[in-house]
């Protein structure tokens, strides 16, 4: 823009600063400069500080803790040894990291869904998968079922944790199928991609007219279905002579 239009510009829309010199505006634009180097800094400050949140929630997940470990005792610790080692000043750094129950309850529930998603387009990447399923009780006698893929990943076989889903009422063959199609349904996966079944040889699973096996090789009657190798072998032990079963339960329990 040429001058005789930016003095214009300035006397019309900003008369207030017409008047001022070279050295006012050369402030202003310092200030201006320091002001966004400060939010940059700050904006940085506080991303290291979610993702230092979210590895700390991973730690504690992965040693099955509970979640007010973060507040109660790990940040604590955190702040007396790096006061001690380093200085006051970082210290408060660290205390912008957030470690609360709730905060470290979200941060493992965003990181189950961002490896369910990223599990998710893997299975149908791969197109084809074989999954295992078993039902089990938890601490607090509640049924789960559990299920686990296995699947080509960029040319190796990969065998991954699907899900866990509570059982809310009996544990039939139906009531087993009906969680295992629902999350089917909800994460866009399809019986027809689903090559192989192993399971135990419970009549849940197997039996010949309202097993699970049953009802899935009604959605796609090319599925093969496999025994569990594990389920046999640990009945396989239950019928062992003495000598041979004190050799080969401490290699089952590896």
């Amino acid at each position: 823009m040429v001058p005789s239009k930016l003095i214009r510009h300035l006397k019309t829309k900003h008369s207030p600063y017409s008047g001022k010199n070279k050295d006012f505006f050369q402030r202003i634009l310092s200030q201006n400069k320091k002001q966004k180097h400060f939010m940059k800094s700050t904006f940085t400050v506080s991303e290291k500080a979610v993702e230092a949140s979210y590895h700390v929630a991973k730690l504690i997940a992965r040693q099955k803790k509970p979640h007010n470990i973060g507040e109660e005792l790990i940040k604590p610790a955190c702040l007396e040894v790096v006061g001690l080692m380093l200085g006051q000043k970082e210290a408060e750094e660290v205390r912008k990291v957030s470690l609360s129950a709730e905060t470290i309850k979200r941060r493992i529930g965003d990181m189950s869904e961002d490896l369910l998603e990223t599990l998710l387009n893997k299975l149908k990447t791969s197109g084809k998968f074989s999954l295992q399923t078993d039902e089990t009780t938890d601490i607090k006698k509640q049924a789960q079922l559990l299920a686990v893929v296995r699947f080509v990943d960029d040319n190796a076989i990969a065998e991954e944790y699907l899900f866990c889903i509570e059982l809310p009422e009996r544990t039939t063959g139906q009531d087993i199928f009906r969680v295992t199609n629902e999350f089917f349904t909800a994460n866009g996966i399809y019986w027809s991609d689903c090559i192989n079944l192993c399971t135990d040889g419970a009549s849940a699973m197997l039996g010949k007219g309202k097993g699970f096996a049953t009802l899935a090789k009604q959605q796609n009657p090319a599925i093969q279905v496999t025994h569990c190798c594990i389920h046999r072998e640990a009945l396989m032990t239950k019928v062992l002579p003495e000598e041979l079963s004190k050799a080969i339960k401490p290699a089952l329990t590896l």
